[in-house]
């Protein structure tokens, strides 16, 4: 199955050592991932039914409301390219910035979903993407 194009997130599942499993942005999070046929990507996820910022300008919300946008949400966007099984997202821009450089997935399809998967401080994360 080819890796270009768009994919629409159907679940982000952390599982931990003891089996406990937890949803990042909860079990019933969106998202959208973008490979180009030039070697770019882009990733956003989201909290399904976020509440909109108070204000129209997001600086002029309040402290509480901006973090909660900041929580709810995930962006990031660079450069990509397949190394034997594997994806590196050479990530350029993040929402946050210490998710910039190389992020290193497991790469493997099940019929016509995308599974990304990588072990990070202990805990498994998968992300399952299907063609929208």
């Amino acid at each position: 199955m080819d890796l270009v194009g768009a994919w629409k997130l159907i679940e982000w599942r952390i599982v931990r050592t003891d089996g406990r499993v937890s949803y990042p942005f909860g079990p019933d999070a969106v998202g959208l991932l973008c490979y180009t046929s030039d070697g770019h990507m882009s990733a956003t996820v989201a909290r399904a039914g976020r509440v909109p910022l108070p204000a129209k300008i997001a600086r002029h919300a309040s402290a509480e409301a901006q973090a909660e946008a900041f929580a709810s949400f995930f962006s990031c966007a660079g450069r990509y390219e397949l190394r034997d099984g594997h994806v590196a997202h050479d990530i350029e821009m993040a929402l946050n910035p210490v998710l910039v450089g190389t992020q290193i997935r497991e790469l493997n399809f099940d019929d016509d979903r995308l599974i990304l998967a990588a072990e990070e401080n202990g805990r498994w994360h998968t992300m399952i993407w299907v063609r929208p």
